[in-house]
């Protein structure tokens, strides 16, 4: 086994996590000195990964420290790898000298098999005595799951991530880890985050939610849970194309995915009461199936004019899903629906994909909370004596 194949064993025999923590790299080597602040990109209990502004000699001696969290460690650089580019960056991958939880995470995954806090070396008091280092405070961010599904999960926390930030998720239940990827939809101050699962294949990642729904619902135990920021960013309007599917197939319900999809149009007292209703398994608002056309008024992905007649497919009291759409709709534009002496703004949720069931239909949901545009056909619905589906001009 050569050097490179040992390091990339020393620094992957546990489980990495894609965070972002502001480092102070400074060498230890009188003949090599230098002292550059960074970020990490990668952490585990072995090491670390970061990328740096100038070339580093392999093989040296550093002293890495987390000003912030008043800590700090020593450290092997075991790979350098230039990345290129204007100005020359170059990928550092670091192995710890003391294995541990340097990096603070309260929960680490379960392959990581070492002590839950990282310690400081012992300090000296004035008497030359030893004294017991204090334990590492808890890092800022907790988090709650309070609603999971086969597509998507709400996190209760007071310091959410923003929206469109993609996260990689550990949540640890009967000392079984499940890993997920997952993009912030909706974010709410001070109160919690809505993701959505972007991890492919669908199938997999179906078998890997449901089993972790199912140890959570025998076990009964508050699940032990890191979220951390996932290495890279997507192209979140390529995510919505790609990863979108019918959210109105009756065969594959998932409110909590429809739901977390359309928050961003929500204020957050609908959105809590969306979630509410979910939690009762009951629709956060009625849905009528009902072909009605009305005219759209837009803009395409290229920017020219959308002026065209479509039909829905359903209508609920802030939405619908419309069919008959020809040239490419972005994912979060508005759109303009008209029809007789109603009119409306609305925003687009997602669009089905070119060649899939779903082409040439898109979701919307209402710009303005208080929006009255579907109320004739609410009130006509089943409930209120009228046929489920039918047509009407």
């Amino acid at each position: 086994m050569g050097p490179s194949e040992k390091t990339q064993h020393a620094i992957r025999r546990s489980t990495r996590l894609p965070l972002e923590v502001p480092v102070l790299l400074t060498s230890l080597a009188s003949d090599h000195p230098f002292s550059q602040p960074c970020s990490t990109t990668l952490v585990n209990a072995h090491g670390c990964g970061l990328i740096v502004g100038r070339a580093i000699a392999q093989g040296i001696r550093v002293r890495l420290e987390i000003v912030a969290a008043k800590r700090h460690t020593t450290a092997r650089v075991a790979e350098v790898v230039p990345l290129g580019g204007e100005p020359e960056s170059w990928l550092v991958g670091l192995e710890l000298d003391v294995p541990g939880n340097f990096w603070g995470i309260e929960y680490a995954p379960a392959d990581w098999k070492i002590e839950e806090t990282a310690l400081p070396a012992p300090s000296r008091s004035e008497s030359g005595a030893s004294v017991a280092p204090k334990p590492v405070a808890s890092p800022a961010r907790r988090w709650r799951l309070t609603d999971i599904s086969a597509g998507a999960c709400y996190l209760e926390t007071g310091a959410p991530f923003p929206l469109d930030t993609p996260l990689l998720l550990s949540i640890r239940a009967a000392d079984t880890e499940c890993l997920l990827e997952g993009l912030v939809r909706v974010s709410h101050n001070q109160a919690g985050m809505g993701i959505e699962f972007t991890e492919v294949p669908e199938d997999k990642r179906r078998t890997k939610v449901e089993q972790l729904i199912t140890r959570l619902t025998a076990n009964r135990e508050v699940p032990k849970i890191f979220v951390g920021r996932r290495e890279g960013r997507q192209d979140t309007k390529k995510q919505n194309a790609e990863d979108r599917r019918d959210l109105t197939d009756a065969s594959d319900p998932d409110p909590l995915l429809a739901l977390i999809r359309e928050g961003t149009t929500l204020g957050m007292e609908r959105f809590q009461e969306g979630l509410r209703a979910q939690r009762l398994g009951n629709r956060r608002e009625p849905r009528v199936e009902i072909a009605v056309p009305v005219l759209l008024n837009g803009s395409d992905v290229n920017g020219r004019p959308l002026d065209q007649r479509v039909m829905t497919i359903n209508v609920s009291r802030h939405g619908a899903v419309l069919s008959g759409i020809y040239g490419l709709v972005r994912v979060g534009d508005e759109v303009s629906l008209a029809r007789g002496r109603h009119k409306a703004r609305f925003r687009v949720q997602w669009a089905g994909e070119e060649k899939s069931p779903q082409a040439g239909q898109i979701g919307v949901a209402a710009v303005d909370a208080e929006t009255t545009f579907w109320d004739d056909f609410l009130e006509a619905s089943p409930g209120g004596g009228a046929p489920a589906n039918r047509t009407r001009s």
